[in-house]
């Protein structure tokens, strides 16, 4: 009697899950009653699924929906309507403010709009994307080109100093201040912060199921949260940015700000109209916002471009004597001769399309039921824009798999700016904002570092460009590698 009640139920629950789907929606799986049909957090995954769906599909699990766009003409258009602009509620992002919303990457509606503007705005007017940036940009680059001399000669972790000069940057617009290369307290956090981003897959996974709270014992769920790392995360940053947020009251002028900092507190103390969610939680979620921005994307790219230029020398020759014959012997590049380097700028855009760093894009969600390509995608979905796959699209790029700088140059060895397929920054509403900012700084840090070095793996090893198997963060790989000074 309980066999058949059991079976009864199951053909039940079956039957509900298979009849109450809604019409519409994008072709994928359906799965099982309550558990669904999975989410694909790789893009080897992504792969199969896409062989047999196309470029648009739906996944689901525990009752949430998950969809995939593959195609570069589709992500581009979803990714500039306002309806897709928000990002899920996932109190886990806003663990700086107990859970509030704060920041401006992963907040929504008129709080997002008003931070964007603020800080687009407050950014520019300090240089973003303008060569009178260039001197913070070379000063660093200096500094940074002086520290790697030490490690010539012999096989070496790549040190610590390139995230220091790429923070350098972003923080003196956003606190005017810069840190020593080896400081140790942002050391310490950027350490922390690194354990937390090394099993961010976990964390996706538990922010994502809330369910998992209720069925999971208590130590299990923390563990899988990160929770001690997120506690630590919390306490050392609220340090780091509390004590960069008291100095600056200390410090600033009321009737002139010289920095974003500056700039948000007189804004906040004058309760402007663009003020209205401003707060000191809310500035330092920002900061930390930035403080990621600043030091973790770029110096990522730029550690990739180094791996890269190992692995190809041919190429890293070929750029370093271009170099050569551009930048005046003794000079250092800068942003003025950007527009004769064509063949680093061809390198650096390779090898953003070979990277991948956000392979999966930044999830967004719609604010309310819309339709894509013509299926009804509901509100509250999350979707995945596959940046990892559209810049492997064979669509797109002749030979996906191979390294060629040449896809970025026209007949006469120009540089081609703009290619269809090709999007490291995100598209649309909630591309990056730092966009500017970090093109420059990839520019001319790449070219003080092949002005000044050669990058080679170390004698009988190859260079790890990881695998294949792309999650959702891929960030370049750690390992030894042989640093050459350059006469």
């Amino acid at each position: 009697m309980i066999l058949e009640f059991v079976l009864f139920l199951s053909l039940v629950l079956i039957l509900r899950h298979w009849l109450t789907r809604p019409k519409g929606l994008p072709p994928g799986p359906r799965g099982f009653p309550i558990i669904g049909s999975g989410v694909a957090y790789y893009l080897k995954q992504v792969l199969e699924y896409r062989k047999k769906y196309g470029d648009i599909f739906m996944l689901n699990l525990f009752g949430m929906r998950f969809l995939y766009i593959c195609d570069y003409k589709l992500i581009k258009e979803t990714l500039g309507r306002q309806e897709i602009s928000n990002r899920p509620s996932l109190k886990g992002f806003h663990f700086m403010t107990d859970g509030k919303e704060a920041g401006v990457i992963m907040s929504n509606g008129q709080r997002w709009v008003n931070a964007r503007r603020f800080l687009l705005r407050n950014l520019r007017d300090l240089g973003m994307g303008k060569s009178r940036l260039d001197e913070a940009i070379i000063h660093e680059a200096r500094s940074l080109v002086e520290d790697l001399k030490r490690y010539t000669g012999k096989p070496t972790r790549f040190p610590e100093s390139l995230n220091f000069a790429v923070l350098n940057v972003i923080w003196q617009m956003i606190a005017s201040r810069r840190y020593d290369l080896y400081d140790k307290e942002v050391t310490d956090f950027m350490k922390i912060v690194g354990t937390l981003q090394d099993d961010f897959l976990g964390f996706m996974i538990v922010e994502t199921f809330p369910i998992l709270k209720r069925i999971l014992p208590k130590f299990i769920f923390d563990k899988l949260l990160r929770l001690e790392v997120l506690e630590q995360t919390v306490v050392s940053a609220k340090k780091l940015f509390g004590k960069t947020i008291e100095t600056r009251k200390a410090q600033m002028d009321v009737n002139h700000s010289e920095n974003v900092i500056d700039e948000y507190l007189i804004q906040m103390n004058n309760k402007t109209e663009i003020a209205e969610f401003f707060s000191e939680g809310d500035l330092m979620k920002i900061s930390l916002d930035m403080f990621g921005a600043g030091f973790d994307s770029t110096s990522n790219m730029l550690m990739w471009i180094i791996l890269y230029a190992a692995k190809y020398p041919d190429v890293q020759k070929r750029v370093q004597e271009q170099i050569d014959e551009v930048v005046p012997r003794g000079e250092f590049p800068t942003n003025q001769h950007k527009s004769q380097l064509s063949l680093l700028e061809a390198f650096i855009h390779e090898v953003l399309r070979m990277s991948s760093l956000v392979p999966f894009g930044v999830m967004h969600t719609p604010s309310e039921d819309t339709h894509i390509a013509g299926y009804l995608v509901p509100k509250g979905t999350f979707i995945f824009c596959m940046f990892g796959y559209m810049h492997q699209d064979p669509r797109y790029w002749e030979s996906p798999e191979e390294f060629r700088i040449e896809r970025f140059l026209d007949e006469d060895g120009k540089f081609i700016s703009h290619k269809e397929g090709l999007a490291p920054f995100s598209l649309g509403k909630r591309s990056c904002l730092g966009e500017s900012l970090a093109r420059m700084e990839m520019s001319i840090f790449s070219a003080a570092l092949f002005q000044n070095f050669t990058f080679s793996p170390p004698e009988g090893k190859e260079i790890d460009l990881g695998p294949e198997n792309l999650a959702m963060i891929h960030p370049a790989p750690k390992q030894d590698l042989l640093i050459s000074a350059r006469n």
